[in-house]
């Protein structure tokens, strides 16, 4: 070969180098990692976002948009220009654990979390996270009774549903990490609502009828225990009263007793004068004149009793 030939075969082969020097070269913007593929074999490090060099046709490098968060919709479907569309008639309606059925439909957002196990498994990703995820839905609401799931277990099935659903990707190894799971609404099912919402305020008014009968007895039993506790100190009092009199009235019998039995005509004619000074007071009295035509019937007055000489 002569000069002129080796040196047209060197100038080649440099720009063959170039260019495949050249094209082994991958920018990775800030929102992508790089996947090596080494003769077909993921490399376990995936590379990081900026420029790198990887040997052409040995390595492969697939750009994975890890910041990037896809919604899949549970218990419903979004049309075009996000508009809800229509499900068959069994989707989206799940079993609580008391045996109701309840339409919910949830939002569960994801994005790449582990390149190199999303580009090994990685394929169809949002049918494995809705299959996932109602799963794990179908699980929880087993456990919840009707109330509850309408109620206050609403942010407990949030957190079960998000830990559920990433365990069971993590155990698929899909590379996909769950970023949030929203609740759109947790309902009785069309067909069924009118009789549900009858059963709601039917369980409204038991409470309300039962507080209301609380109140009630809170306020009328100690009301009624003071009144009763009234009474008895009134009779307490009034027997203690009685008592008291009937053992006066004994000791002054018992003493005029002792007293008529030592002389009973004084004691008679003293009593007969105490008598009288308890009547006369209360009696009325009329002034006649003479010259009137009334006449006034006076009666004998009742002669003293003999006073005895002592």
């Amino acid at each position: 070969m002569t000069g002129r030939g080796r040196a047209t075969a060197l100038s080649t082969a440099g720009v063959l180098a170039a260019v495949w020097f050249l094209s082994g070269i991958v920018v990775l913007r800030t929102s992508q990692q790089g996947v090596v593929l080494r003769f077909g074999a993921t490399r376990p490090i995936p590379l990081q976002p900026g420029i790198h060099w990887v040997p052409r046709g040995i390595d492969r490098v697939v750009k994975v948009e890890v910041t990037r968060t896809e919604t899949v919709p549970i218990g419903f479907r979004t049309g075009e220009g996000g508009t809800a569309s229509s499900l068959r008639s069994d989707e989206g309606q799940w079993l609580t654990g008391d045996t109701n059925i309840l339409a919910v439909e949830l939002a569960v957002q994801y994005r790449v979390a582990r390149p190199v196990e999303w580009v090994v498994n990685g394929r169809d990703t949002g049918e494995v996270v809705r299959r996932a995820a109602e799963s794990v839905v179908t699980d929880a609401m087993g456990k919840l009774p009707v109330d509850e799931a309408l109620t206050g277990g609403r942010l407990t099935l949030l957190e079960e549903v998000r830990q559920g659903t990433q365990e069971l990707l993590d155990g698929w190894k899909s590379g996909v990490g769950i970023v949030s799971v929203a609740l759109r609404s947790v309902d009785p099912p069309p067909p069924v609502l009118a009789a549900f919402q009858d059963v709601q305020n039917a369980k409204s008014d038991r409470e309300r009828f039962v507080n209301e009968a609380e109140s009630y007895a809170n306020e009328t039993l100690p009301r009624a225990r003071g009144e009763a506790d009234s009474l008895v100190s009134a009779a307490a009092s009034q027997r203690q009263r009685r008592v008291e009199e009937a053992h006066g009235d004994a000791a002054r019998f018992a003493a005029l007793q002792r007293e008529a039995s030592l002389a009973p005509g004084p004691l008679r004619a003293r009593l007969y004068l105490e008598t009288l000074e308890k009547v006369l007071p209360r009696m009325k009295v009329y002034v006649v004149d003479e010259g009137t035509r009334l006449r006034v019937v006076r009666p004998d007055p009742a002669p003293l009793p003999a006073v005895p000489e002592s």
